[in-house]
């Protein structure tokens, strides 16, 4: 039997977008990528509660790329009726990002943390950005915040969306850049009624379990890491798209969506068959 989700919540990580609207490392053209993802989702026939956006939004930190992702993402979410939430990473600028979203999205100044509530589910924003810093560490009064939000549990339960990931990275490099202390934070999720993290920061996909939960790291946008490399290093612009979380009563689910398409393999099954 067809079993269906109480919560489904679309996770789009690394979008990039610059202000003037130049392409990422000459290459990418990032505003592009971010409308063909929101396409996608308001046009197919799996209706999203929620957008989460795990960070590095922009690529410059500049008020005029918060300001196109601002009125860009909200006018198309408003249109299938989801709300919107938003993280930060090590790309973001805080003063940027809230001079554009308002002080009331994430507090007033300090690390950017938030808390929604999309249909009884809490999704609860910790920021892990350091200020010219690639790597990630969730600061004391983040640690101090997420522990008073979880001491009472939600009715859905929650998940956590912070931007460096909490897992050990696959590529060599990438250990220059990883989140710095998730031994702290294993100790406010553990025993929590956390279900599930949503990450980006590595660009490309990847899961594990942690703290008794699973994390689910999500694809860029705008680039992904060639992993045919090995532990090499290689951005491509190539196998970008977002993932979609399904929150069941009894499991989480996180499926990646490539935003390229390949011809097609036998028949076509529409849904409402």
């Amino acid at each position: 039997m067809r079993r269906h989700p109480t919560h489904r919540l679309a996770h789009l990580s690394d979008l990039h977008v610059t202000g003037d609207g130049s392409p990422v490392g000459g290459v990418v053209d990032a505003r592009a990528q971010l409308l063909r993802a929101l396409e996608v989702l308001t046009s197919w026939n799996l209706r999203c509660d929620a957008w989460v956006l795990s960070g590095d939004l922009s690529d410059d930190g500049s008020p005029a790329s918060y300001a196109w992702l601002c009125s860009t993402v909200l006018d198309a979410a408003a249109s299938v009726g989801a709300d919107v939430v938003w993280a930060t990473g090590n790309h973001d600028e805080a003063a940027a990002f809230r001079s554009v979203f308002g002080p009331g999205v994430a507090g007033v100044s300090g690390p950017v943390n938030a808390e929604h509530d999309v249909a009884g589910l809490r999704v609860l924003v910790v920021d892990s950005s350091v200020p010219g810093r690639p790597a990630g560490t969730v600061a004391p009064e983040s640690l101090a915040w997420l522990g008073g939000r979880l001491a009472e549990p939600a009715a859905s339960g929650s998940l956590l969306v912070v931007h460096h990931p909490p897992l050990p990275p696959l590529q060599d490099a990438a250990w220059r850049w990883p989140l710095t202390n998730p031994d702290d934070l294993a100790r406010v999720i553990r025993g929590s009624d956390v279900r599930a993290v949503l990450s980006g920061h590595f660009h490309h996909s990847a899961s594990g379990a942690w703290a008794g939960v699973g994390v689910s790291i999500a694809p860029s946008l705008v680039y992904t890491q060639d992993l045919t490399v090995g532990g090499d290093l290689r951005g491509q612009f190539a196998n970008t798209g977002f993932a979609v979380v399904e929150v069941y009563d009894d499991v989480v689910t996180h499926t990646i969506v490539p935003l390229d398409r390949g011809p097609g393999v036998g028949g076509e099954i529409p849904a409402e068959r």
